[in-house]
């Protein structure tokens, strides 16, 4: 598969990414992870394994929707296709999150994922995410 016939189908996946993420809604983001035990969520040096323990610490981190903030793509997403049924994409994004204090905390934040093909379309299978402190 050519990178660009990848970028084709990936793509409105990962708009529905920005789209979940601004949302806040646990579920409908990790609708684009495999529901699969063997996904594996790298964020900051701590792994998480399975899509149960991702979705845990997603609730968490967005306090089941309540929390606010945003995320905006900087630039265009980088798109590679390493087979006809698997490929990367690596996301730049500033974010901004309102704390409960009253303060605003900003990064910015990289997030490379490995897609791969399955019977439901593409999915994550694999995503490391850094960001500045």
């Amino acid at each position: 598969m050519k990178s660009s016939a990848f970028q084709e189908e990936v793509e409105p996946l990962v708009a529905e990414l920005y789209a979940s993420a601004n949302a806040h809604d646990t579920d409908r983001h990790l609708a684009i992870y495999a529901r699969d035990p063997a996904l594996l969520f790298v964020i900051n040096g701590e792994i998480i394994q399975g899509w149960d323990a991702y979705r845990e610490r997603q609730r968490q981190w967005w306090d089941d929707g309540r929390v606010t903030g945003t995320y905006k793509n900087i630039g265009e997403p980088i798109y590679e296709a390493l087979s006809e049924n698997s490929g990367i994409t690596t996301l730049l994004m500033d974010t901004r999150k309102h704390l409960p204090d009253g303060q605003v905390r900003e990064r910015q934040v990289v997030v490379t994922a490995l897609w791969g093909k399955r019977p439901e379309g593409w999915r994550i299978t694999y995503a490391h995410e850094s960001s500045t402190r």
